[in-house]
């Protein structure tokens, strides 16, 4: 048997690391990542090896040679351009004649690969992945096996809502040599997004064999530390070069130390090092060779590459240092910093945590080193929730971080771009509106600022005016909270999608951003028109004559200036009259009062953001949440529109409604993007745009002559609970999977998260995206039916977590 080994990553998330060698050759425990995988075949009695290049590939070629050094037989196959993962395979086609395992050259790992190359032989299979179990599954593909192994449904990088297990794929394959003739010749094409779905989607069985024992992918710079402290305690069963002279404690060949050196293990040293006296080896170090440590230096849980010059007394917490590097006497480098090769850290220096130097920078004597990666090696965490990137006023979200994100931004949109901006009448989000504009700027991408506008404006905005994007900047949360929002928009007018969101995320991290020159730079524009533009569109939508003849009274609370600035003009538009009311917590009883005392027609609560809405009926009741869905709805078929899009988590009464008038439902993910996609020839979201649910339901009581309670009356009743269960983020894929085998033979729906359909309702089991917890919704005939539902799972989750 033969193996391919893929070898041509940059590893770009380990910047700095990676920025002199490809990601293969970042060394654990003093030799290369590859070097293990050749181990582990050479184990496996796999000996003739090939290898697929790109990044760098001549330093793979000097170290490896042939291969006859580490007992394998190894020939090389570059490309010229990416071919993805699976068409590096192919480029190698004329070496692969029998069946062979793919792996990858940078990902550490101690399968027993014997058995599910045996498991593939006897199940006959054309392809067979490698799976193994994780707490956090977001960066994988994650799968779902029938009990003999095939693959049910398979699914890359998916959202919290799409983690339908903790089963990932671990990117070692075990193929047929037919399985080449499905990959197309010098064409970019990919095993996971490509292959897999294509044989899947033809009928093709694809096979997975979860494996035993250790597996990481080393995807970043806390999973490159971790995984040589768990080399250390033994948690993978690899070779550690070097004498093993305590349990936990391996020096290598020519190390000098002094005698009074203190070593606490877990430790490696490598060959050739020499250190001083009164050095301090703390637990888990990794020094690799030829460094040289002088007097009373002292290293705890830092990890250090060959030939670096370590000064007496300097201080070394939590760091990581490249190759090559010099830190004069007395300087300190803290927790998560990272050094590349070649820097120079002058005496008394300071490296502050999470810092990251890239190769050939110096440090003068005496500085302190800050960084403007404020969440250093929470690089597992994305920037992006479910509806944009948010974070503490003045803490986690300030004015250099918006122009970092904005930088991240703009390298992934062509030079002279335009994006429409906004913010509402907070004065910190303008602040960081400003500070985003210039950030785009300096990336060649010009802004056009609205002012203070909601998010169905900007929506409205960018569509109108033909610009590629637009990004809203508002307060977020509850009242009082101080935290704020930062929303991206596409040229469509929809939140941005996940592939984009990494693209931004990874330009961020990695600091890979694209500076304009000085002519070159973006442009401000102000448009002052968007809200208008917006106001008067609204009013085309309904029969403005009609609504006017009805002279409806409205009792109204709003969040926001920039509603007291739309919302009365509006309506006297439409020949309303308009009692305001204030709009904190304790007035909405003042507000249900007021309507059902006669003196209105009907209540208005809105959001300070224009996208929720509240009513009140004229006999008090207030319409929100689900029972307003099913109000939408209504509304919008009785307009003549003939589609509609719902989340998953609607009351099934939607397709009873849509039936009555000859329409059609929609069930997407419980996302802004997923909501609106379907929808886009609709000029205004009705699930995301306050005023125009507002505009609609005035409409349609104008039309039929009902008051709101009788227009409600053409709702069926239904009873929906939810609940949340708190759940910690490495246990959600866990309970994912099991959930999934516990209701293996129900009917059960896995557009977004788990939906499962008994006699009598459904409940559905959605993981948070924004935090350590589980939404639980419960449909069922009664009340007491959807309780029982949704107490069922919630202790179902609780259970699985232990």
């Amino acid at each position: 048997m033969k193996a391919v080994i893929l070898a041509g990553g940059k590893g770009s998330r380990l910047r700095p690391l990676t920025c002199n060698k490809p990601k293969p050759m970042v060394p654990l425990l003093g030799r290369p990542c590859m070097a293990y995988t050749l181990d582990l075949l050479r184990r496996t009695g796999i000996l003739d090896i090939g290898v697929t290049l790109q990044y760098m590939p001549d330093s793979i070629r000097h170290y490896f040679g042939d291969g006859h050094e580490h007992g394998v037989r190894m020939r090389y196959f570059e490309e010229t351009s990416p071919l993805g993962t699976a068409g590096s395979v192919k480029n190698a086609e004329g070496f692969l004649d029998e069946t062979f395992v793919v792996i990858s050259g940078d990902a550490l790992t101690d399968f027993y690969l014997t058995d599910a190359i045996r498991c593939h032989k006897q199940k006959g299979s054309l392809a067979t992945i490698v799976l193994t179990r994780v707490e956090t599954p977001l960066e994988y593909g994650v799968a779902i096996t029938e009990p003999d192994g095939r693959i049910l449904r398979f699914l890359e990088k998916p959202s919290w809502g799409e983690v339908f297990s903790d089963t990932v794929n671990t990117g070692i394959y075990i193929f047929e040599r037919e399985i080449l003739d499905f990959i197309p010749h010098d064409q970019e094409f990919d095993f996971s997004k490509d292959l897999f779905p294509h044989l899947m989607n033809n009928g093709h069985d694809i096979y997975g064999y979860v494996a035993d024992g250790y597996w990481s992918d080393i995807g970043n710079l806390a999973q490159y530390r971790q995984t040589q402290f768990d080399m250390l305690e033994g948690r993978v069963n690899v070779d550690i070069h070097g004498q093993r002279v305590a349990p936990r404690v391996w020096i290598g060949q020519g190390v000098r130390m002094a005698d009074d050196v203190r070593l606490e293990e877990p430790c490696y040293i490598g060959r050739e090092t020499v250190i001083g006296a009164g050095a301090a080896i703390g637990p888990y170090t990794v020094i690799g060779e030829g460094n040289v440590l002088q007097e009373d230096a002292s290293l705890k849980r830092t990890v250090i590459w060959n030939h670096n010059y370590i000064g007496e007394g300097v201080e070394l917490r939590g760091a990581t240092l490249c190759s090559q590097t010099c830190l004069e006497p007395h300087a300190a480098v803290f927790e998560g910093a990272v050094i590349g090769d070649g820097c120079s850290i002058g005496s008394k220096a300071v490296v502050k945590p999470q810092v990251k130097l890239w190769p050939k920078k110096r440090v003068q004597e005496g500085v302190t080193a800050h960084t403007s990666l404020i969440w250093g090696e929470k690089l597992e965490k994305h920037l992006f929730g479910m509806r944009g990137v948010q974070g503490i006023c003045n803490v986690d979200l300030t004015p250099d971080f918006a122009g970092k994100l904005a930088s991240a931004y703009g390298a992934t949109l062509p030079f002279g771009a335009r994006i429409a901006i906004s913010c509402d009448a907070d004065p910190f989000a303008c602040l960081i509106k400003r500070a985003f504009a210039a950030g785009l700027h300096s990336a060649g991408v010009h802004t056009v600022d609205g002012g203070a506008m909601t998010t169905p404006m900007l929506r409205y905005a960018v569509r109108m005016h033909g610009v590629q994007g637009g990004v809203h900047v508002r307060r977020f949360g509850d009242p009082g909270d101080d935290r704020l929002l930062i929303e991206f928009i596409d040229g469509m007018g929809l939140n941005l999608d996940k592939g984009l969101e990494r693209k931004i995320e990874n330009a961020f991290y990695q600091e890979d951003f694209r500076r304009a020159n000085s002519r070159n730079i973006g442009l401000a524009e102000t448009c002052s028109r968007m809200r208008r533009e917006y106001a008067a569109d609204l009013l085309r939508q309904v029969e403005r004559e009609l609504i006017k003849r009805a002279e409806f009274r409205i009792a109204v609370q709003y969040d926001d200036a920039v509603q007291g600035e739309v919302l009365p003009e509006l309506l006297e538009e439409l020949g309303c009259t308009v009692h305001v009311l204030e709009s904190d917590e304790t007035a909405l009883g003042e507000l249900q009062a007021l309507v059902a005392g006669g003196t209105c027609h009907f209540g208005v609560r809105l959001d300070g953001n224009g996208e929720r809405i509240a009513l009140v009926t004229e006999k008090g009741t207030m319409i929100e949440d689900d029972l307003l869905l099913a109000l939408q709805v209504l509304v919008h078929f009785s307009a003549g529109r003939h589609q509609v899009a719902v989340p998953v988590t609607a009351p099934t009464i939607v397709e009873l409604l849509a039936e009555q008038f000859g329409g059609a439902v929609v069930r997407t993910k419980a996302n802004p993007r997923s909501l609106m996609e379907p929808m886009q020839e609709e000029p205004f979201p009705i699930l995301y745009d306050a005023l125009y649910t507002l505009v609609r339901v005035m409409g349609a009581m104008a039309k039929s002559g009902l008051t709101l309670s009788e227009l409600l009356e053409g709702i069926p009743h239904f009873h929906i609970l939810r609940c949340e269960v708190p759940c910690p983020w490495e246990e959600k894929g866990k309970v994912m999977r099991l959930l999934i085998e516990e209701t293996k033979g129900e009917t059960v729906e896995l557009l977004d998260g788990i939906k499962v359909f008994t006699e009598g309702g459904w409940t559905l089991i959605l993981p948070d995206s924004d935090g350590p917890l589980f939404q639980v919704y419960a449909q069922g005939v009664t009340k007491q039916k959807a309780e029982e539902l949704a107490d069922a799972f919630a202790e179902k989750i609780r259970d699985y977590q232990v």
